[in-house]
């Protein structure tokens, strides 16, 4: 049979679920879901409240979910905790490799040592950086499964989201290519801000004055915080909905304030860079002398217009539905 709340249910119970299993999931559910309506209902046609009946004897989402999850008794961290455990996990360890390997390469370049030399540094940061994370991940959610603290309100079938349309997901790998980006973003700016250089009569010479920059190391761990919550939210709520729309517009909202505070408040443009770029375009009326006399006005321009741009289209798409 084709029940709205039915489809609603399976959709939750099978949304975090590769696509192979999902499908067999959903098969396997909605055959055993008719055949328990029958056996309640006989002849009769099910009504709403039968339905409602038969998924409660079946359980939450989540712990159906959970049932279909052949580890999730071997960690420390219970249900419903461990599921959105491992999502998030993974997540943050994905995002801190790509950030300390793109980290290792950039030194490399900048200052070149021998390869073992190099290889053995990117092994010890991603060890120390591997080891921090998943210490800070477990401990938060061992602590959330001792103290009970809900990750989710109390189940109820009308809060069940309806199956979403194809244009209103949020594709996986864009959400979890945001976190890398703000990671990478992070690390950059943290750790080896003389990436942005250009190399003139054999010196290089930094765009960022880079002690100050690593002085205001805070405000680029702030923004990076913001945009990963922001890709986090979206990568577990998976559609555009209320939640996604106010968890964006505020985050967005808050970089944007950092952005203004870190650009405008701070004299991050090294004037040795400066002075290179007026003896490079000396005597011409270039707009490129131009952006880059100004270049912190133009890189929070930037910042802003990506900021508004994006919370314009999280807007329409969650109105649009």
């Amino acid at each position: 049979m084709n029940n709205d709340l039915i489809e609603r249910y399976l959709y939750a119970v099978t949304k975090r679920m590769n696509r192979k299993q999902r499908e067999d999931v959903a098969r396997e559910l909605r055959t055993l879901i008719e055949d328990m309506l029958m056996e309640r209902c006989a002849e009769q046609q099910p009504q709403e409240k039968d339905v409602r009946i038969v998924l409660t004897e079946l359980g939450t989402p989540q712990e159906l979910s959970a049932q279909y999850d052949d580890k999730a008794d071997q960690c420390l961290i219970g249900q419903p905790y461990y599921t959105t455990y491992k999502f998030v996990m993974g997540i943050v360890l994905a995002a801190v490799a790509v950030g300390m390997t793109v980290s290792s390469v950039i030194l490399q370049i900048l200052e070149p040592q021998p390869w073992y030399i190099m290889a053995a540094g990117w092994l010890e940061m991603l060890y120390n950086s591997f080891l921090a994370s998943f210490a800070i991940v477990t401990l938060l959610f061992a602590f959330f499964y001792r103290k009970g603290i809900q990750l989710t309100e109390p189940f109820n079938f009308d809060d069940l989201p309806p199956v979403p349309k194809k244009n209103q997901e949020i594709s996986k790998w864009e959400s979890i290519g945001g976190i890398v980006f703000c990671v990478i973003f992070a690390v950059l700016f943290v750790f080896t801000p003389e990436v942005f250089s250009v190399i003139r009569e054999g010196t290089v010479v930094s765009l960022f004055d880079t002690q100050t920059v690593r002085d205001t190391w805070f405000i680029v761990i702030a923004f990076a915080a913001c945009g990963i919550f922001r890709e986090t939210v979206q990568l577990l709520e998976g559609r555009y909905n209320r939640r996604v729309l106010t968890v964006s517009l505020v985050t967005n909202a808050i970089s944007a304030i950092l952005s203004i505070w870190w650009l405008a408040g701070f004299n991050l443009i090294n004037p040795v860079f400066l002075n290179n770029m007026e003896q490079i375009f000396a005597g011409e009326n270039s707009i490129v002398l131009t952006m880059f006399a100004n270049f912190d006005t133009f890189f929070l321009g930037v910042m802003l217009f990506a900021l508004v741009l994006d919370s314009i289209d999280v807007t329409v798409k969650t109105l649009r539905k």
